[in-house]
């Protein structure tokens, strides 16, 4: 059995402990496309915690996941899986938000990134849609308000499209001004990872020199779940 450090993110310290054979097995049996979705069962068996995963950063899930490989290959396989480009070393406090000038951006959650995976068709529609759910303008007639989170899903969901409509019908030169400020405020609170995002969905970045990495949780798959997981594919 593999024993791990806790991992202290912010004002949180995550316990990640191994999988079992059958959890891995669920985690396997969903769609390789829904990404955010396996890596929320993934982090849900590992923490034994359904919701924690959900209601965590983006930064936050993508982080423990690269602790539990990292730890994995260097215990289990006696090689060291390499993700030292993914970690930034930041020296800034960890703050779930930002803002600056009137304007507000919150870190994703694990629960919206599963709901842009299974509605958003390329990277234009994950940033049209990470702007309605992560940043506000003090006094906007529309986006003074980010979407409450301690709503009821529909709820929840009413209010982020109605952001999303609106973003929608911007001309391109004022939603490149929303964009601008939003890339400027949430670049500040990736001070563990850099995510970006690409056509499939979120990417850690590992610097000018390498390509985005495409995490996904079958990294984690190893003998006969990493075989089966292929072949349900």
């Amino acid at each position: 059995m593999l024993s791990f450090d806790p991992v202290p993110i912010g004002n949180n310290t995550y316990q990640l402990q191994e999988i079992v054979f059958n959890d891995a097995l669920k985690v396997a049996a969903i769609n390789q496309q829904l990404n955010e979705k396996r890596i929320s069962a993934f982090l849900s068996h590992a923490l034994s915690n359904k919701e924690q995963p959900l209601n965590m950063t983006v930064q936050e899930r993508y982080c423990l996941m690269l602790k539990y490989v990292e730890k994995q290959s260097a215990t289990l396989f006696s090689t060291d899986a390499d993700f030292s480009k993914c970690y930034l070393h930041s020296e800034e406090n960890w703050q779930p938000e930002i803002s600056h000038n009137g304007i507000t951006v919150r870190q994703l959650v694990g629960r919206e990134a599963e709901y842009l995976e299974e509605h958003c068709a390329n990277a234009a529609e994950w940033i049209a849609c990470m702007l309605a759910f992560q940043i506000s303008y003090a006094g906007h007639e529309i986006l003074s308000e980010l979407p409450d989170r301690n709503v009821n899903d529909s709820e929840f969901i009413k209010q982020f499209s109605e952001r999303l409509e609106f973003l929608k019908k911007q001309t391109q030169s004022d939603f490149d001004l929303i964009y601008q400020d939003f890339i400027a405020l949430n670049n500040q609170l990736f001070t563990m990872i850099h995510l970006n995002v690409s056509n499939q969905g979120l990417v850690i970045s590992r610097g000018a020199d390498d390509a985005p990495l495409r995490f996904r949780p079958a990294a984690a798959f190893f003998g006969i779940i990493k075989e089966l997981d292929q072949s349900f594919a």
